[in-house]
């Protein structure tokens, strides 16, 4: 979490490219903004209503993935493929980051539709799927193991990674490649290798990427360092194991946890560690083509529904629904100034860099 939230300021201004890229990249700082400096007396209705939010929810942390069922087969699901930065918190101020992050790509997106799309998913109600969406969930699974047979040749030799500048770099932490090779007792690890982030929530976590083979197929194995959630910033978190299996029942519902999981590696820490998935989704966020707005449109109402459904399947949101259905038009004046305010921020921030 590249932010110093205790500061009150915006990290990364200097290499955010955009506005959207300053928003995504300060997760710590929004939850602690809307701790310390934000006015939330419009919210007072709102506020009391908690549950598992995705803390840091935005159009490029969702997306289609091959998962496990519990006892189960894989079979390709839109999910939430980020949990860093998610846990307790208010259900209002966590659809208030979505709005913040998708209005911040260049003011195409209207923030409205994507109000209806929540309010739909916290009553239970899941939309149809975009039809980008839909072909993707109808891949099989082995069409999505190919592409991910490609993108590992793509960046390794038979020796090894293949490295690349400030993409790939050699390895170089100090935990010893013994330490990790223990994780992996069915598959030989035929290298290691240091993914730099030089931007992003992650700017500071060590990120080890792990070539395995098991029976002649290879894959990628990021090890990503864990470090407290940006919620955190906003109020205390349970314990860490607890906290994961929370976020895991509210995001993925009947599925294997064991696809995206925290481990302690001796003398290291905790690690998230998963597969290194493909990007199946492509978001043309700078595109002014109309066919690709109409996609964002698409896309973000979808993401909207899938954060809401999220909400809304929890004992807790019980309450808050039935206080935002009352007035759908009193929800909206009341979480308008709070992203507006934010939003202008975090302008100010960037055009003053």
């Amino acid at each position: 979490m590249g932010t110093n939230a205790t500061s009150g300021q915006f990290d990364q201004v200097e290499v955010s490219k955009n506005l959207s890229q300053l928003i995504r990249s300060n997760t710590p700082h929004y939850w602690t903004y809307m701790k310390h400096r934000a006015d939330l007396s419009s919210l007072k209705q709102y506020l009391p209503f908690e549950g598992i939010v995705g803390g840091d929810p935005h159009m490029g942390n969702f997306t289609v993935l091959p998962l496990k069922q519990v006892g189960g087969s894989r079979q390709m699901r839109y999910v939430d493929i980020d949990f860093d930065d998610a846990g307790r918190g208010p259900f209002v101020l966590d659809i208030i980051r979505y709005l913040i992050a998708s209005k911040s790509i260049g003011g195409q997106i209207k923030k409205r539709p994507l109000e209806i799309s929540y309010l739909a998913g916290i009553a239970g109600k899941e939309l149809d799927p975009p039809k980008e969406v839909r072909s993707l969930l109808a891949m099989p699974v082995s069409d999505y193991d190919d592409m991910v047979t490609r993108y590992v040749e793509k960046n390794s030799s038979k020796h090894g990674f293949v490295f690349r500048k400030g993409k790939i770099e050699r390895y170089h932490a100090k935990i010893a490649r013994s330490t990790i090779e223990r994780l992996f007792t069915a598959a030989k690890v035929i290298d290691l290798a240091i993914r730099p982030e030089e931007r992003g929530g992650s700017v500071d976590q060590l990120r080890i990427w792990v070539l395995v083979e098991h029976q002649k197929s290879r894959r990628i194995v990021e090890l990503k360092q864990y470090s407290k959630p940006a919620i955190a910033n906003y109020q205390a978190q349970p314990p860490v194991h607890e906290w994961l299996n929370e976020i895991r029942r509210t995001f993925w519902p009947g599925l294997d946890g064991s696809a995206y999981d925290l481990i302690d590696l001796p003398g290291a820490g905790l690690f998230w560690i998963r597969e290194k998935h493909v990007s199946l989704i492509d978001l043309p966020y700078s595109s002014k083509k109309s066919s690709d707005i109409a996609f964002l449109d698409d896309i973000a109402s979808y993401d909207a529904n899938v954060l809401g459904l999220a909400h809304g399947r929890q004992a807790e949101a019980t309450h808050y629904r039935a206080v935002v259905e009352k007035d759908a038009d009193a929800f909206h004046n009341a979480i308008e100034p709070v992203a507006k305010a934010y939003l202008e921020l975090a302008r100010e921030n960037f055009r003053d860099e």
